[in-house]
């Protein structure tokens, strides 16, 4: 029996937690889902399988996040210059997750309810650390955590796994491995703000917590650096490569559905307009309606010089009629995006690059024309650069029609795109293990012989003077200076002998 963790703040984030808590239920597992309300927004928690969900009502904070701060943050991401921008904005949703936590271990009758279910093994995803004080609190040792973006550099630091800022790009970046000078400085500086914010974030977490469970209660580093298991949503054969420990896997691609559902004759007829078909949709944070006017102005002149091209734009606010006077433009407030990524007619796919949409691309074998908007998505952007199945703009390139238009011919005209995307996405669907596996394993060995410390490497204890060996290197060049002072003293001690000898002997 499972609890997971889901917090309902962002839609992409809860889908996750929603489709492998479905793949528990699917193994034959009871799961059992808290759900604490962040943003009220949030249509589902995800899951249609789940057996037994607990929703905590939203708290003040959230509510006004809700009302007032949600749309305002997501505009501005569209606005943030840097990652320093990003996560400033990232930033505001801290009250409402603090707010929303003292809520959940505050709820009448919650933990004396959950007691009974007597759990085997929790996940959580470690944005909100919340989850992490509830199962210690509930005695929960078999802990496992997962993250449905690209891992961030503060969860290596939790396993004692260092960081490779030489040759891997920090989450936020927007370059890849092979970088300059200047590229591989930024990318420290990076990976130091990414290894602070989250645990500076947890701080508030950490005092709700020891506000009600007592002074003594664990710091949320210590909680979040006893995680038995770490899952990231991360795809090795498209992942920038680096050294790893047993407790960190790959499940990339979990949450996509790899079945060819025929779409209804309501899409199906849509795809059949023109010979060829582009869906541009950029994700549930950063929302359509909320980016630039000129933005939105520049999408809608370039689609206009493709008219033999029917363009699908997934946007949210049909009063706005973005698609008024644009003859091959539908605009539509939803879409059936997986099931549309695996139709033969759709010719290219146009995302910010999430980390959920980029998966199910790749996996589809679609090629890309990717406008990262914040946080992990430049990262991604860098990954689909380096397999070349997709062409990166940057956001600021909507305030240019030319830049549009040529990205979007020289994608839907060269064949090279849709010939590697096609490779790729074969790779991925025939590996060996699938990730759905992988996961269920994992678990199941977790809840019968968890907590797993024998997976925890002595690194961990270290500090960075030994951890790097430097007290080592200091000794070992002493050592070495040392040993030249002395031979050059005796070379000098006998040499003066020799000279004595000869003068003696004069």
């Amino acid at each position: 029996r499972f609890l997971v963790y889901n917090p309902l703040w962002g839609l992409s984030h809860v889908n996750f937690m929603g489709k492998i808590s479905d793949v528990l239920v699917e193994a034959g597992h009871e799961v059992v889902m808290l759900a604490p309300i962040v943003d009220a927004t949030t249509p589902n928690v995800g899951s249609d399988k789940v057996q037994k969900v607990i929703k905590i009502p939203p708290s003040p904070a959230s509510i006004v996040f809700t009302e007032t701060i949600h749309d305002s943050a997501s505009s501005n991401f569209w606005r943030s210059k840097s990652t320093l921008g990003t996560l400033q904005q990232t930033s505001k949703f801290l009250n409402a997750w603090v707010d929303q936590c003292n809520a959940t271990i505050h709820h009448l009758g919650l933990f004396e309810s959950l007691r009974k279910e007597k759990f085997d093994a929790a996940i959580t995803e470690p944005m909100d650390m919340c989850g992490y004080g509830v199962f210690r609190h509930l005695g929960i040792e078999n802990v496992a955590a997962t993250l449905s973006i690209a891992a961030y550099e503060g969860s290596f630091d939790f396993t004692g796994l260092p960081s490779f800022p030489s040759y891997v790009p920090g989450s936020m970046m927007s370059y890849g491995e092979k970088m300059s000078f200047f590229q591989r400085v930024a990318n420290t500086l990076s990976l130091g703000i990414g290894k602070y914010f989250f645990p500076y974030m947890s701080l508030s977490t950490e005092r709700v917590l020891q506000a009600k469970f007592g002074s003594d209660f664990p710091s949320v580093m210590d909680l979040t650096s006893d995680t038995s298991l770490w899952f990231f949503n991360t795809e090795p054969l498209i992942e920038f490569p680096r050294p790893i420990i047993h407790k960190i896997i790959d499940i990339g691609g979990i949450s996509v559905s790899t079945g060819n559902k025929k779409l209804n004759k309501t899409w199906s007829d849509i795809m059949d307009l023109r010979s060829q078909t582009v869906l541009l949709s950029f994700g549930t944070v950063a929302k359509s309606f909320l980016m630039p006017d000129n933005y939105k102005q520049t999408i809608r002149d370039v689609f206009k010089k493709f008219p033999d091209v029917t363009f699908i734009w997934k946007y949210e606010k049909p009063e706005h009629k973005m698609s008024e006077g644009i003859s091959n433009l539908v605009e539509t407030t939803w879409v059936p995006q997986n099931d549309m990524l695996y139709d033969a007619r759709l010719s290219l796919f146009i995302t910010h690059c999430g980390q959920g949409s980029t998966t199910e691309a790749t996996t589809a074998g679609v090629p890309l024309i990717v406008i990262p908007i914040l946080g992990d998505q430049k990262r991604n952007a860098a990954v689909i650069e380096r397999i070349e199945t997709g062409i990166v703009l940057e956001k600021e390139a909507l305030e240019n029609p030319q830049i549009l238009e040529n990205a979007l011919r020289e994608a839907l005209e060269n064949d090279r795109y849709r010939e590697k995307a096609r490779e790729v996405g074969e790779m991925i669907r025939n590996r060996p293990f699938s990730p759905r596996e992988t996961f269920v394993r994992n678990m199941e060995f977790l809840a019968r012989y968890g907590p797993l410390r024998m997976l925890d490497h002595y690194g961990k204890e270290l500090n960075f003077i030994q951890y790097y060996l430097i007290d080592v290197f200091a000794f070992l060049s002493f050592v070495v200076l040392a040993t030249l002072v002395v031979t050059f003293k005796l070379l000098k001690f006998a040499l003066s002998c020799c000279f004595s000898m000869r003068k003696d002997k004069k």
